[in-house]
């Protein structure tokens, strides 16, 4: 697009919003008429093309909610696969608008076409994502992975020794 430039560091992009500014035409009370003029915004955007380091705090790290995002994220990165009372398992990142949402783009030939999300634009891969929070238990992650009783005891097992470092702050 002749609208965008890429360099070594960044993607810039030029946006024209074009609307319509609406004022009374017909004196004070506008008369129940009204001057319809077209008006044009330019909106530049500037995007990072390397990715930065990105941490995440979460509140409750130790519980249900933080143990089975964190075993989510490991499981993906470690390419963990697990049986379950559905057979053989495998993580993805199904769900994610950033890895699985697509965007459409156009049409080609009649036909509509769609490319993923994280395609368009530089992001950070989850699994890049460096996890720490709090949590009233003291208990690692490890541990509050196994009381929870939320995922598999198979996929659990394996993850032990990825989750046992992770100890929430007090």
């Amino acid at each position: 697009s002749p609208n965008v430039v890429y360099s070594e560091d960044a993607i810039t992009s030029t946006y024209k919003y074009q609307t319509t500014k609406v004022e009374p035409g017909g004196g004070a009370e506008g008369g129940g008429k009204w001057t319809v003029t077209p008006a044009e915004v330019t909106y530049e955007f500037r995007t990072q093309r390397k990715v930065p380091k990105l941490g995440v705090m979460l509140v409750g790290l130790g519980g249900n909610n933080g143990t089975t995002l964190l075993a989510g994220v490991l499981a993906n990165k470690h390419g963990i696969t697990w049986m379950s009372k559905d057979g053989a398992m495998s993580p993805n990142f199904h769900g994610s608008l950033t890895q699985a949402s697509t965007l459409r783009v156009g049409n080609f030939e009649g036909q509509e076409v769609y490319v993923p999300f994280k395609g368009l634009l530089p992001m950070v891969e989850p699994a890049d994502i460096v996890f720490g929070g709090w949590d009233i238990s003291g208990k690692n992650c490890a541990d509050a992975m196994e009381r929870s009783q939320v995922l598999d005891w198979n996929l659990q097992a394996q993850l032990v020794p990825y989750m046992q470092d992770y100890k929430p702050l007090p």
